[in-house]
Order: structure tokens, then sequence, then C-alpha cells
């Protein structure tokens, strides 16, 4: 997979797309209080974080209103958005409600952490929960988009559909949010 590029090499119209959270929504920062990094394996810790703190590591105000427009164009051309992150749903739910971004996904059917059976059952390999998900519902590869940092799990899903690298693990940049705006509304 590419990091920039591969989401629009087809002209099939996404019908979904998949996020992870860590790295690829959230920009994750260093708690000093912690001593750790913000990743969403780390439940105490979300749990712990100040508001600001928590829209810190969704990259601040600019960047959530980036995303919150991203994912409100997504759901307006008809796309249906999911998460599936290797993180806890306890620990990222909390934090996208807080910054006004869990509104856009069915927070019972297409938010998944390893705390979801769903995911725990194909053993969190990410590219075999989607592949079921595309079943269920008769999605092609061109049709469905995954956006993740990870190159293991791009690479596990690269057969399954169209993948998005966030090479750098540093969150989606603005080039990457273009990228899966053009792929959804071309």
């Amino acid at each position: 997979a590419l990091e920039l590029g591969a989401a629009v090499m087809s002209s099939a119209k996404l019908k979904a797309v998949f996020f992870d959270f860590d790295s690829t929504i959230s920009t994750p920062i260093y708690v000093e209080k912690a001593r750790r990094w913000a990743v969403a394996d780390n439940t105490a810790l979300f749990k712990a974080m100040s508001i600001d703190e928590q829209r810190a590591n969704l990259g601040g105000d600019a960047r959530i209103a980036q995303l919150d427009s991203l994912f409100s164009d997504l759901k307006a051309a008809g796309v249906q958005l999911y998460i599936v992150s290797i993180g806890f749903t306890a620990a990222f739910g909390p934090h996208l409600h807080n910054a006004g971004l869990l509104a856009h996904f069915d927070a019972d059917r297409c938010v998944f952490g390893q705390d979801c059976s769903a995911l725990r059952n194909v053993n969190f390999v990410k590219g075999k929960l989607i592949e079921q998900i595309m079943h269920a519902h008769g999605w092609t590869y061109d049709q469905v988009l995954f956006i993740d940092d990870s190159e293991e799990h791009i690479r596990n899903a690269s057969t399954v559909c169209r993948t998005l690298h966030v090479v750098a693990r540093k969150g989606m940049t603005a080039a990457h949010l273009n990228e899966v705006r053009q792929a959804a509304i071309a």
C-alpha cells in the first residue's frame, strides 16, 4: 500500500471506510504526569486524561474540526464509517464522544476494539474482520477503504480492500483527509 495515492486509484464509489484509532484518527501525545504515550491500550491513562489532553491527543481543535468535516462529508456521500482498533473502545470511545466525533459512527455496530468479541474472534486481524463485514454487506474490494498506521494491518487487509497507510504514525494529515474525501466523493 502506498501512503498517498492508493485510496483514489479506483473509480468505484466507496461504501465504507474503516479507520484505525491510535496514530490514525489520534495524534498520540506524551502525558508527562503518567510518563507514557497516550494510546488506547491504556484505559486507565485515557480515563485520567483531562479534556484538554484528550483534545490534544486528537490533534487539537483545528484538527478535530477537520476530522468532523471529513466524517460529515463521508456520511453525506452515503459512506458507512467504522473504527477497528487494537485499543480499547472503553478508552477511545469517551474521547471521541467528548470531541463530538463519536456521533459519526454507529457505536453499537461500527466501532471495534480489543474489548469487542468480533475482533477477538478473528485473533485481532483487522483485515479478517473487515472482510467479514464486507461479505455481510456484499461490498467489493474497490468499495471499501481501510486506513491504518500499522504496516502489518495494512498488509493483512490489502488483499481484502483498498488501503491507505499513515506512514508517519502521527495521525492522518490534511493530505490524508483530502485523499479520503476525494476517494469517497469522486
